[in-house]
């Protein structure tokens, strides 16, 4: 409870892992405002909603989702009460060289980090993270393989990544995504960075490269972004849901979760 009140009385600062409410980035539509009435309990504490033009079934296998014609609008929506952690697997086809999928972090109607993901060409994909909370910030990525840390780059707000000789968008893609509300005691780091945003993606049996801070390849099978916090940034504590928004011709969910504060 305490935390509750004094994120609601921070609620008009710039705050780590929180968008200013007039912001309005590409996909902050809120689930509750745009998702059709096909609404799906398969996973934990979990509701999950189709948006735009998009359909759910429900199986042994998961959750199929239909319909992801346009990247923009079509996708799959995920609600939940107070999470400071979530993840998700997926199998996911594209069927296109050029393929997008962007996930959006929200706190109720508010996005608060995003994830943007695009083919440009055959195994080369472009990773564009977005945190609203400090938007003149940088972010540090985490390479890691095997579990081990390979490598941490500083990079700054909306800075593209392009990984190279990685999946395909036109074959099948198992795809692990994390996101999180940055906890030092979770994650075994900086307690200055508590109440950042931060993202982890990775596809099991993969491996991917990237060029590094000075040129050198950097070989990885999973990478992480977190966010930066500003000075006078007020770092957020909870949220309650992911978009998933994608133009694909299968896309599978086969297992959710999230977590909540000790």
């Amino acid at each position: 409870m305490t935390s509750r009140l004094l994120a609601a009385a921070f609620l008009s600062l710039v705050a780590g892992c929180q968008g200013e409410p007039t912001q309005s980035p590409e996909g902050s539509q809120s689930a509750t405002l745009s998702a059709k009435a096909d609404c799906v309990q398969r996973f934990d504490g979990i509701t999950t909603c189709a948006k735009g033009n998009a359909s759910l079934a429900v199986s042994d296998k998961g959750v199929q989702v239909s319909g992801l014609k346009d990247a923009k609008t079509d996708g799959v929506s995920s609600s939940f009460n107070a999470g400071i952690t979530w993840s998700q697997q997926a199998q996911i086809r594209v069927g296109s060289q050029k393929g997008s999928i962007t996930l959006a972090a929200r706190d109720g109607d508010q996005v608060v980090s995003t994830l943007s993901i695009t083919s440009s060409a055959d195994r080369q994909v472009n990773v564009t993270p977005g945190f609203t909370g400090s938007p003149s910030g940088s972010y540090r990525m985490n390479v890691y393989r095997d579990g081990r840390l390979v490598d941490t780059i500083h990079q700054p707000q909306a800075f593209v990544i392009t990984f190279y000789d990685w999946w395909s968008f036109v074959n099948w893609w198992n795809m692990h995504w994390h996101f999180f509300s940055y906890r030092s005691y979770l994650h075994g780091g900086d307690s200055s960075l508590d109440g950042a945003c931060g993202w982890r993606m990775g596809s099991p049996g993969t491996t991917f490269s990237l060029k590094g801070a000075n040129g050198q390849t950097i070989v990885g099978d999973t990478a992480e972004f977190i966010e930066e916090i500003g000075d006078g940034a007020y770092p957020y504590r909870h949220f309650s849901g992911i978009d998933v928004n994608a133009s694909a011709t299968d896309f599978l969910v086969t297992g959710e979760s999230f977590g909540q504060e000790k």
